[in-house]
């Protein structure tokens, strides 16, 4: 067993930090599971969890583990969120630690979260005398499809542990050094649906491709495939605020479409499956109206008919503005007012399920750098040559690190006000449940 006298000398040297941190995250590039599959990565987490002293609990909600850092004095409980799980996406690296399993990969930085987290338990765990409360370390699977936070907090995890706050890094594509974080509303909420066409006349695979391309052109944004068109949102989040006027005027309001073609075997009937990223979701029945609008045109040109059901839901993410507001002083004085990216808009073509705790409990997302790019690395996520900056690992741990030092230090922060709840996030659809009819 490590002893805390070689924790405390791992991390005190901001090198042997890094290399601790590197092999960390390098033994979980190199053993990917997907969503709900993470069953050697939950075991690889939660030996080390025991190790740095923790009091581990698995199999919360599946595959997730959960660990508790008790501090020496009473007071407070945080919380901090890891997700776990990979993509089914073919690295194209081939790195000394590349994917074992083909097909395989870390692409979303999930390995650099764990890796992270871990980190900081390890480097809190010789600190506990300077804890006034306690820390609950989130490794959640399941992020992905979106599955694994409904498992969770289903299993109890907020009802046990009681979290006043929660706190979650997430790699993006900014320069390392850099750090991003969203004013209040963060990333966009989402809606799978299904349509299915009746044409008892007519060519189902053309009404198919002619409703997909008219469902696509409702987009109001246009995802970033390069890292100078990724460049070029970011300014825009950063400098844009929101705005009123037509659709597609105001960024805060962002929507984009997704869809393609199912064939369940038969003829007819033949379905189209869509996904619609909805940056907020108080326009959610507008999006609906215009999708339907767009489907009946499509419908009526080929003579056919259709069936519409939302088939999943995920609503949008908001930093709590109490928690960004006490946080914020604490990320620019240690990297500097110019290297902290204050966000006035969401970035509208990803999701995430830390949405769902944040609906209970004050929480914020932090977008850390990890791109750099004289090494030509773009970082952009879920994409086969994905691959980050090493370096965001150590000023990842070391920012989260120093928030719960002076969060449960002497002096806590002010308390928070419950997150306000949104009529417009009620009603979530989960997988496994009946679709609703649009």
């Amino acid at each position: 067993m490590t002893s805390d006298t070689q924790l405390q000398a791992r991390y005190e040297d901001p090198e042997h930090r890094l290399d601790r941190l590197i092999a960390l995250r390098r033994h979980l590039h190199a053993h990917p599971e997907l969503s709900g599959e993470e069953r050697k990565t939950a075991r690889f987490v939660a030996h080390h969890l025991r190790r740095a002293g923790l009091k581990v609990e698995e199999g919360v909600g599946g595959t997730g583990v959960v660990g508790l850092l008790e501090g020496d004095h009473p007071g407070p409980t945080i919380a901090y969120r890891a997700d776990m799980d990979a993509l089914p996406i073919q690295d194209t690296l081939g790195k000394p630690y590349a994917p074992l399993p083909l097909g395989i990969k870390h692409a979303c930085g999930h390995d650099l979260h764990m890796a992270i987290a871990l980190g900081i338990a390890e480097w809190l765990s010789v600190s506990r005398d300077r804890l006034h409360g306690q820390v609950v370390f989130v490794f959640q699977p399941a992020e992905e499809s979106l599955d694994g936070a409904r498992a969770m907090l289903a299993d109890g995890l907020l009802h046990r542990y009681r979290p006043e706050a929660i706190l979650a890094l997430h790699a993006f594509p900014l320069q390392i050094g850099f750090i991003g974080v969203a004013m209040g509303h963060c990333l966009a909420g989402m809606e799978e649906f299904r349509v299915r066409f009746y044409a008892p006349a007519g060519n189902l695979e053309t009404i198919v491709r002619d409703a997909i391309a008219a469902l696509e052109a409702l987009s109001t944004s246009v995802a970033p495939q390069t890292a100078d068109e990724f460049q070029a949102l970011i300014e825009d989040m950063v400098t844009t605020q929101a705005s009123g006027g037509e659709r597609g005027a105001d960024p805060t309001q962002a929507v984009f479409l997704n869809c393609w073609p199912a064939t369940p075997g038969a003829d007819p009937p033949y379905d189209l499956l869509g996904l619609v990223s909805i940056a907020d979701f108080t326009i959610r029945p507008d999006v609906r109206q215009w999708i339907r609008e767009t489907l009946d045109s499509t419908a009526a040109l080929h003579g056919a008919s259709y069936d519409l059901a939302t088939t999943f839901s995920n609503p949008p993410l908001h930093n709590h503005p109490g928690l960004v507001k006490a946080i914020l002083p604490l990320l620019e004085g240690m990297l500097g007012p110019e290297n902290v990216l204050r966000f006035r808009t969401p970035y509208p073509f990803a999701h995430e399920d830390l949405a769902l705790y944040a609906a209970e409990v004050p929480t914020a997302l932090i977008w850390l750098g990890t791109a750099n790019a004289e090494d030509n690395l773009s970082s952009i996520l879920h994409t086969p040559d994905y691959d980050v900056d090493e370096r965001a690992l150590e000023i990842g741990a070391r920012v989260v690190r120093e928030i719960i030092l002076r969060w449960l230090g002497e002096t806590p922060f002010p308390r928070l006000e419950p997150p306000a709840k949104s009529s417009a996030d009620d009603q979530l659809i989960s997988a496994g449940t009946e679709p609703s009819v649009c």
